[in-house]
């Protein structure tokens, strides 16, 4: 079954495969040219502040290759400016291509052989996982740096990373013996834990115990003994750590060993303590709240609402907590209060492509299409040509069965997904596939879809779809009854694909087998006219013409409960005739 009419289909669509993790580099991109204007204004030797605004041009109109180019033409004048480098690595590591972020990020420590660069170089290294070139580069720095405590800290963990324990401890023992501290212990530590050496880092922790007042250290030794299956030991611990230090980030620690422990009511007690306290940090807070709501249900969906609504009020500067907020009212039905959640990140950062979306399928959800088109625009006219708002827009477009604007937000979208990633690219080719159909382009249906399995195999609604399709054409059965059992593959629970596999075995002539498939569906969904209406075409091919009209009846009756009327006389006339019409 493809939906019973094109506006469901893509309410359901946007319910079924939100998308919670874009790439927001265009935000990010127009933040760095505009510091490097700023510095550029307060620095009037510098000469190429015109051609960088050129460069944020560019990139607001989401033309990421020509602002590179002009960068490219920039650093030919000025081949000794570090800062052109950076935006560079910047704007190719945000788009992916690391091998030459990394190497304009080296031609800019190069360049000035300053801390910042580096620490950004150093960051791509990570992010490539060429830990011996991170290694090398903590090396040269600590001969230009010798007292930079940070640098031998670092260079630790990359040892141990590196599977270098051996020269991790050497540099340890080297230091300790010159000048010890409480932090290198702790780090030292970690790099233990890191390599499973419970037992190592359990015996320097254990001298920390009761007498620092670095809160990690208690939180660590909880962790360990959490993991040797003493809960009660790590509790305490913690608890010691707690009346030792006055450090509210250990109730997070206290949270999440009363979680392990299956004590909800105490987690949830812990987790109110530290989520009040402004002085723990917001993304310790947003990692814990994340991780309870990637799980089965721990808390309530009331007391998952407080904590976020703690975490806004306590951090009402940042604004993932808000969306976090946002998403928990839309989860307990609240979606016009969600809505305003969002629309208050994007009042306060129009370039927050993330909360565009989050808005527009509120809107979808509300059944308004006409404001998802009305923020969607507005939201386009702050990042123009984004891929991700044009697709979300051009579902408010066919919301209202407007299929030809539709049509076209879809096809600017794709010219401008060349950078993003398959999923997204395969949604928009989903979309196309179901656009082109309604529009009667059936060779560009057959081909959008194609390409979206192509690019993303577990599209599980370009699957159905394109299945379901080529059913009703009777073309190419064998193709869409591959593609219809893999949706079912995908969500072996879903009424709508069982349906569609069912009527691609009606038009193979299958009509036992097809039998199970609709009966199955029919458990799961009781209330679809489409379903029904099915379910009675292959009961009558089965010449069980009393048991169809008792399913076609069914099926007119919902019809007419639910004036749409889609099928109406079809189903009638069925009736009328007592048997299927071809």
């Amino acid at each position: 079954m493809f939906s019973e009419n094109t506006m469901n289909f893509y309410y359901f669509m946007m319910n079924k495969q939100l998308i919670y993790s874009f790439r927001k580099y265009l935000m990010l991109l127009v933040c760095i040219c505009t510091t490097l204007i700023v510095q550029a204004q307060t620095e009037s030797e510098v000469a190429y502040r015109e051609e960088l605004k050129a460069v944020e041009a560019k990139l607001r109109e989401g033309r990421f290759q020509e602002g590179l180019q002009l960068l490219d033409d920039i650093t030919a004048k000025y081949p000794e400016v570090a800062d052109i480098y950076y935006a560079k690595s910047l704007i190719l590591g945000q788009r992916g291509n690391y091998d030459e972020a990394v190497q304009n990020a080296a031609l800019a420590y190069d360049k000035s052989k300053h801390m910042f660069y580096a620490n950004h170089l150093l960051e791509l290294y990570k992010s490539k996982k060429d830990l011996a070139k991170g290694i090398e580069l903590l090396q040269d720095l600590k001969v230009k740096y010798p007292e930079h405590e940070g640098l031998n800290r670092e260079l630790l963990i990359l040892y141990a990373e590196n599977k270098q324990l051996d020269q991790a401890q050497k540099l340890y023992g080297k230091l300790t013996s010159a000048n010890p501290s409480d932090t290198l212990h702790l780090v030292m530590s970690e790099v233990y834990i890191n390599s499973k050496d419970f037992t190592s880092a359990k015996k320097i922790l254990t001298k920390l115990d009761g007498k620092t007042m670095i809160p990690d250290v208690y939180g660590y030794l909880g962790y360990i003994h959490a993991n040797e299956n003493k809960p009660k030991e790590a509790l305490a611990v913690i608890e010691r750590g707690i009346k030792r230090t006055n450090d509210k980030s250990l109730y997070l620690d206290l949270a999440d060993t009363y979680k392990n422990m299956g004590k909800t009511e105490p987690m949830y007690t812990a987790l109110k303590i530290a989520f009040d306290a402004s002085e723990v940090v917001f993304w310790d807070k947003y990692k814990f709240i994340m991780g309870l709501m990637n799980e089965e249900q721990i808390l309530s969906d009331d007391k998952m609402q407080l904590l976020a609504n703690s975490l806004v009020a306590r951090h009402p500067d940042i604004l993932e907590g808000q969306i976090l907020k946002g998403e928990l009212l839309w989860k307990g039905g609240n979606a016009a209060e969600a809505r305003s959640v969002f629309l208050n990140v994007v009042s306060s950062n129009p370039r927050y492509i993330n909360a565009w979306r989050l808005v527009i399928n509120t809107d979808l959800g509300l059944g308004q299409a006409d404001e998802a088109i009305k923020h969607g625009l507005e939201g386009l006219k702050y990042n123009p040509n984004n891929p991700q708002l044009l697709y979300f827009t051009s579902l408010g477009f066919a919301g209202k069965q407007d299929y030809e604007s539709s049509k076209g937000m879809l096809e600017t979208a794709l010219n401008y997904s060349e950078n993003e990633n398959n999923y997204l690219r395969s949604l928009i080719y989903g979309s196309l596939g179901d656009l082109y159909h309604e529009l009667k382009m059936e060779n560009m249906s057959d081909a959008a879809y194609d390409e979206a399995i192509a690019l993303d195999s577990l599209n599980v609604s370009a699957l159905n779809n394109y299945a379901y399709y080529l059913a009703v054409r009777k073309k190419d059965l064998e193709k869409a009854a591959d593609f219809s059992k893999r949706s079912i593959e995908i969500e072996p629970n879903s009424a709508t694909y069982m349906d569609t596999y069912a009527w691609v075995l009606f038009q193979q002539g299958e009509y036992q087998e097809a039998l199970k498939w609709i009966e199955e569906a029919v458990k799961l969904n009781k209330t679809s006219a489409v379903l029904l209406e099915h379910y009675g075409d292959i009961l009558s091919k089965l010449n069980r013409e009393k048991d169809a009209l008792v399913q076609w009846q069914k099926a007119l009756d919902i019809e007419i409960k639910s004036e749409s009327k889609g099928s109406f006389a079809k189903i009638q006339q069925k009736i009328k005739e007592k048997k299927y019409v071809e």
